[in-house]
């Protein structure tokens, strides 16, 4: 048994998204970092993509997802441009993996846990892979050594499927949600609204995610929201656009028209903006392997229309709101009811403080310590 008392353990976060493409992975593992770097009994090095380091990070050369020359290799390889860029991570992360010898290597990415399992006895160093699974991904989990589950139903699913229940460690995500969250009374809100060219006086909800039907169902929401008529509130969409996002735009302009909708994608400490101008917060998708954005909402104080699932009821508890998303006029009907009753301050201030007792850094931090020394202290099941 390694003798985990005597020296800090050496973990090595592995996330090459970071900064390069700024999704709720991507933002956990920046948040982990800061969150656990001046935590007693580890030692953390945030491994991430090329760019602008800070102490205790490590550049891995790499070609970004987003960035043409993966794009173009992609297509050479008959792969995406997101296994490109860990497949070209792999071998400056291997040498820095033989020079500094973690202990853990905690990872979300399934391409560098499949690269890293595979290759372990030619690198010569005896790491332990920590899957932390926030897709999510479903049993078997026969590449990785440890599991991390972000929410009671996937290791459920896990161990019902026969998974070793020493394998999977249940930890929820952690958040730093704002210290300083101002809270924006009525007038406030319309100010703030003209601040980002939204019409300052017609009710504003946002949906923040992937600008697709894939998965976030954007195109459910804009259906639902004009199902609503003419006293319908603006829909802010604020998140990743791609080559599907063309559609939901042109779905919008259809039955919103142009000025009934916004569609943007902003750097991540700018969506803050946008949860500070609205009255509520919508996101159309029937599951989730956790999802950090209800946190987001949830700790700027907005009440949340969400799907109802498991998942989604662990994370919000009594805050969330919750309808079949997967039938038409719900999502409309909760979103009636919710705008007729005003947003209030001492809600706003409840739904902060619920996210900074259950998931902030501060509350999770020995968890995630106490994860770590169990992995370490843990035969490979």
């Amino acid at each position: 048994m390694k003798e985990i008392n005597k020296q800090p353990l050496r973990v090595a976060l592995l996330c090459t998204g970071v900064d390069g493409h700024r999704g709720g992975i991507e933002t956990f593992f920046d948040e982990c970092f800061k969150g656990l770097k001046e935590a007693e009994g580890i030692d953390v090095v945030l491994c991430r993509g090329p760019g602008k380091t800070s102490v205790g990070e490590f550049a891995i050369p790499c070609l970004l997802r987003n960035h043409r020359p993966a794009k173009w290799l992609g297509v050479l390889l008959r792969r995406n441009s997101y296994i490109v860029e860990q497949l070209t991570a792999f071998p400056f992360f291997a040498r820095f993996v033989r020079q500094w010898k973690p202990d853990i290597i905690f990872y979300s990415d399934s391409n560098h846990g499949f690269l890293l399992h595979r290759w372990r006895k030619q690198m010569g160093v005896d790491y332990k892979l920590l899957f932390s699974n926030g897709g999510p991904c479903h049993p078997p989990f026969s590449r990785t050594d440890f599991v991390h589950q972000v929410a009671p139903l996937y290791k459920e699913e896990a161990l019902t499927a026969g998974e070793p229940d020493a394998k999977h460690i249940m930890v929820p995500y952690g958040i730093q949600p704002p210290e300083n969250v101002i809270f924006l009374n009525e007038s406030e809100r319309k100010t703030q609204r003209s601040r980002l060219n939204l019409p300052p006086d017609r009710k504003l909800a946002v949906s923040v995610g992937w600008l697709s039907a894939t998965h976030k169902r954007m195109d459910y929401t804009i259906r639902e929201i004009a199902a609503l008529g003419e006293n319908r509130p603006h829909l802010a969409m604020v998140g990743r656009m791609d080559e599907t996002t063309p559609p939901i735009i042109a779905l919008a302009r259809e039955l919103l028209g142009e000025s009934g909708f916004t569609a943007v994608s902003v750097p991540y400490d700018r969506v803050a903006d946008y949860y500070q101008a609205a009255d509520v917060f919508v996101l159309s998708s029937l599951f989730e392997g956790f999802g950090r954005v209800f946190l987001e909402a949830l700790g700027q104080g907005l009440p949340c229309l969400i799907h109802d699932h498991p998942v989604m009821h662990y994370v919000l508890g009594d805050e969330g709101q919750y309808g079949d998303f997967s039938q038409p006029g719900n999502l409309s009907g909760l979103l009636r009811s919710t705008l007729d009753i005003p947003l209030r301050l001492e809600d706003q201030r409840r739904r902060h403080e619920i996210v900074q007792a259950r998931f902030s850094w501060e509350a999770l931090r020995s968890a995630y310590v106490q994860m770590f020394q169990q992995v370490a202290a843990t035969p490979i099941p």
